[in-house]
């Protein structure tokens, strides 16, 4: 095992050692003690190093430049929150886990695993005793898995103000392919009233379960109609074909807007079994859950094509007798954030009856971002991909990043291989966390040398 793999290795433990969960929804927010740990080491490599800290509704997050007076050349950027865990990880998420040269633990992939590629890719050029260090700075959020309106949207308008704009930005948060485009994340909500009622009959569970072609990542954005079941889905058309059945109650796995949950359990009444007493049920919850099966066809007409199309998924469902249904959906598409109504409207398209009774609100909205194939980064990091034998065409990703906010400043996504992002045993492969560092010092090399 090769020196830098071992320094990458300690680092990585020690970064998915602290607990970032990202949950506002249950008071659960990222361990601000990381920032300090990297602090600490960026100072040990390099004294010269400065770090502005900012510290916003609970969300801290560093900027690391040889100067806060002058703009650098190149800024590396990721973040430091992971989602939730659930049940089904097979060993501790914060306790690296080694097999095979594959490392397990929540975050290595999204993205701390990244993160320790560009700070190896960095320690290197330290140790070459390169000039190149006092054109490069690093920005480390810790919001981005709920929005980055705390994190990098405010960092990137406060470089803007500052005039301390970067000529560009290579954002770790991606895979092994230049990505040089996302669609826009919109966290669309639903609400019916409840609608109580009773009917005699047999009262029954049943478990619906989301099942992932080739992968087990729980991602929303990477979900692929036609191919992926997602368990909200598959319980809307078996309502759909069993129009006589009931809904009493619905229980699911949330976690939060943008994770799609392992299984729903809904309870279910059979009228056709009639039973001797009456059950309670909420027609409006049936009613919304048969419709999502056409909801999730909407249609919205965008600038920019995606190959991934529009994607529609109800993650999160909320019931409960007094208040009735809530249903959130994670929703991808190349819109802007002020175009949102266009969005509103197609939902309300594809409501049909339901349209009179329901409520819908867009409280979250996140751009997209867009860096032609013709930029000079974008050139740059195809053609050293290409010597690494690697994909070297720029590509679309599926899920959003907070790429999303660096004001128009070329920027590209560009991280090393793993998997299972968002969901259980998340990985991350160590040989590709090496190769990845020399990837983005021959990056930060051929940009300075031709920037010249």
């Amino acid at each position: 095992m090769g020196e830098r793999l071992m320094d990458g290795i300690k680092i990585l433990k020690k970064l998915i050692s602290y607990d970032t969960i990202n949950d506002p929804t249950n008071n659960r927010f990222p361990n601000g003690k990381i920032l300090d740990y990297l602090d600490k080491l960026l100072k040990e490599w390099n004294p010269g190093y400065r770090a502005k800290i900012f510290d916003i509704n609970n969300y801290k997050s560093i900027y690391f430049a040889p100067t806060l007076k002058n703009p650098v050349d190149i800024l590396f950027m990721g973040h430091l929150d992971v989602v939730p865990v659930s049940k089904e990880w097979i060993s501790d998420p914060f306790d690296l886990k080694i097999e095979n040269k594959i490392a397990y633990g929540r975050g290595t992939k999204d993205c701390k695993g990244s993160i320790v590629s560009c700070l190896l890719a960095l320690k290197s050029l330290i140790e070459e005793h390169n000039h190149i260090i006092q054109k490069i700075g690093f920005y480390f959020s810790s919001d981005e898995e709920t929005g980055g309106q705390y994190g990098a949207k405010m960092f990137f308008d406060w470089l803007k103000k500052e005039n301390l704009s970067p000529l560009y930005v290579i954002n770790v948060d991606g895979g092994p392919r230049v990505v040089n485009k996302r669609r826009a994340g919109f966290g669309v909500k639903i609400h019916l009233p409840s609608n109580r009622q009773k009917i005699k009959g047999r009262l029954y569970s049943k478990n619906f379960n989301t099942r992932i072609l080739e992968d087990d990542n729980r991602h929303s954005a990477y979900f692929v109609k036609g191919c992926d079941t997602h368990a909200a889905i598959s319980l809307s058309k078996f309502l759909h074909l069993n129009r006589n059945l009931k809904v009493h109650s619905i229980y699911g796995s949330w976690i939060k807007g943008n994770v799609i949950p392992d299984q729903i359990t809904v309870e279910l009444i059979d009228p056709v079994n009639e039973g001797t007493e009456f059950i309670e049920y909420d027609d409006n919850l049936a009613q919304i859950l048969t419709a999502l099966r056409s909801i999730v066809l909407l249609h919205v007409p965008t600038k920019i094509i995606s190959e991934f199309g529009i994607t529609v998924n109800p993650n999160i469902i909320s019931y409960s007798e007094i208040d009735g249904t809530t249903i959130y959906f994670d929703v991808r598409l190349f819109l802007p954030s002020e175009e949102k109504e266009l969005l509103i409207e197609s939902f309300k398209a594809q409501l049909g009856s339901l349209k009179a009774i329901t409520t819908i609100s867009c409280p979250g909205t996140s751009g997209y971002f867009y860096t032609d194939k013709t930029s000079h980064l974008v050139s740059v990091a195809e053609n050293v991909l290409h010597d690494y034998n690697l994909i070297s065409d720029s590509c679309e990703q599926e899920g959003a990043s907070d790429s999303r906010y660096t004001n128009g400043i070329p920027v590209i996504d560009l991280g090393p291989f793993g998997g299972n992002v968002h969901g259980s045993n998340e990985f991350i492969n160590l040989e590709s966390l090496v190769m990845f560092s020399n990837i983005y010092k021959e990056i930060i090399k051929r940009l300075i040398k031709e920037e010249k």
